[in-house]
């Protein structure tokens, strides 16, 4: 197999070349296709798989996730009966399927990437990569065992027009970078999703395989499907959620692999509900070279997104 460095892989990739990148290592006549199967058919795992639909040369052929709405939905819109599992492992045995595409919430990412590349199949995540640093690490690590192509879901790294300006920036075409600035701006204020009670989980959906290695915790409607990345069990917020695209692509202009030193601070300031991440934050990166970043989360802010999303300072 080909070694490829990271900035040449993350060049080459999005939703449309996570297909020929997980492809590429399959496919050897023009008639073949790489043959796909979905693990989680959420939200995001609907826009996803829209996306890999529209490739002649990817094939679904299972799908996976713990609410049968969402597999009916999705068997409906892929055109054919694809073989349908409640347990991600037992698609991941299937000796037909070459690619897994996992789109679950954050805190499974770690446990189906790396079962997955120990059964021979490559992976397309969604991001973030992981819940925590050290579940990243070892997903990082089984690829490397196993020799797999894996592509997680920052799509900006395959835009063109933020690949140069990425590249324009760090060949110093607004000179040095001395901070650049990131923001999600939305009022909630003041209610925001809600208090609803403890209940027993919808028809369909399995809450305790839904939880996996999260802690054992009763059904709550905001801990479940989207609303799950207001919880730390499960996610990191908005840091994670949109913070990730908008660090990754300033991380990328910038040039660097890693920060000096990370610190953050904020808390639940304004919203009334029963979300743990803050309503209101500050994280800054302090990067070689003399270089800050910042994400700031203000969901209390009553002008809504009036600032943009990413902004960058220069001397």
């Amino acid at each position: 197999m080909k070694t490829w460095t990271r900035r040449q892989f993350t060049k080459t990739v999005a939703v449309a070349g996570a297909t020929a990148a997980l492809s590429s290592l399959r496919v050897r006549g023009a008639n073949e296709r790489i043959r796909l199967g979905f693990i989680g058919l959420g939200n995001r795992g609907d826009q996803v798989l829209d996306a890999f639909l529209k490739h002649a040369d990817a094939e679904v052929v299972a799908i996976c996730d713990l609410y049968q709405p969402y597999l009916d939905f999705a068997s409906r819109k892929i055109g054919h009966d694809p073989k349908q599992f409640k347990d991600y492992r037992k698609l991941l045995e299937l000796k037909d399927v070459d690619a897994a595409v996992i789109c679950t919430p954050d805190h499974w990412h770690a446990l189906q990437t790396i079962h997955a590349c120990q059964t021979g199949k490559d992976v397309y995540t969604e991001k973030p990569l992981s819940l925590r640093v050290a579940e990243g690490r070892r997903m990082v690590q089984a690829v490397q065992k196993h020799n797999r192509v894996c592509q997680v879901g920052i799509h900006r790294r395959s835009v063109p027009f933020c690949r140069e300006l990425a590249e324009f920036i760090r060949g110093g075409g607004i000179g040095k970078v001395t901070a650049a600035r990131a923001f999600h701006i939305q009022n909630e204020w003041p209610k925001g999703i809600g208090n609803p009670a403890d209940e027993n989980p919808p028809p369909g959906l399995d809450w305790d395989s839904w939880l996996g290695p999260a802690p054992k915790k009763p059904y709550n409607k905001n801990r479940s499907f989207y609303r799950f990345r207001w919880f730390y069990d499960y996610s990191g917020g908005q840091m994670t959620n949109f913070g990730v695209h908008y660090l990754d692509l300033i991380h990328s202009a910038l040039g660097q692999e890693a920060p000096l030193a990370i610190t953050a601070m904020g808390g639940k300031f304004a919203v009334e509900d029963n979300r743990e991440i803050p309503d209101t934050m500050e994280a800054i990166w302090h990067y070689p070279g003399g270089t800050l970043v910042t994400f700031s989360q203000f969901n209390a802010s009553a002008p809504g997104a009036t600032a943009r999303p990413a902004e960058v300072e220069a001397k």
